[in-house]
């Protein structure tokens, strides 16, 4: 079994850049100590081309962010100290204008990827609970049923705009474990 830490979105503009989310500098810490406990470390980025359908000036709900190749898409620089590079990935999302994908894993094919096995165990966290968070755990949780792995959510790593309520939700739905180190 293998044991794999999912970050989403860890990335400058959520964390003190142009959409800040609030709570976002103290899941740094709680990510920093138990990232080294793990197999594999994935990363999620938000990598938008400069006219997303997401941003206000497209008629969007959010100011421009994680514009590709920006600073404000590049990750925390801690995050990465410590992992040797074969036990990191990095999993672009919102890479096109149109349409806006909050979850990581819009059109992934189970049968055609080599980012999780049976038996593995995936652990969540990350920016921000209520937008890909949640529909990140949504699409990992379709994909552990039909690959066979288990997913846990680590709230003490995961920022929030308002509220959990949604990922609690979810996560009571379906029977997922909170990840406690």
């Amino acid at each position: 079994m293998r044991n794999i830490l999912l970050i989403i979105d860890l990335q400058k503009d959520f964390i003190y850049g142009a959409l800040t989310v609030p709570g976002a500098t103290a899941v740094l810490p709680a990510i920093n100590a138990v990232k080294d406990r793990f197999d594999y470390v994935y990363f999620t980025l938000d990598w938008h081309p400069v006219d997303h359908c997401s941003f206000r000036e497209q008629g969007g709900p959010w100011p421009v962010h994680c514009v590709h190749h920006t600073e404000g898409a590049a990750l925390d620089p801690g995050v990465l100290s410590s992992l040797p590079e074969q036990k990191t990935r990095f999993i672009l999302k919102g890479c096109v204008q149109a349409p806006e994908e909050y979850g990581a894993f819009v059109g992934f094919d189970p049968d055609d990827q080599d980012l999780f096995e049976p038996g593995d165990e995936v652990v969540i966290c990350g920016i921000a609970a209520e937008y890909c968070v949640l529909e990140s755990l949504k699409n990992l949780y379709a994909i552990s049923r039909r690959i066979g792995f288990t997913v846990k959510v680590y709230l003490a790593g995961t920022a929030r705009f308002e509220s959990y309520d949604t990922v609690l939700s979810f996560m009571t739905e379906n029977g997922i474990s909170e990840y406690r180190p």
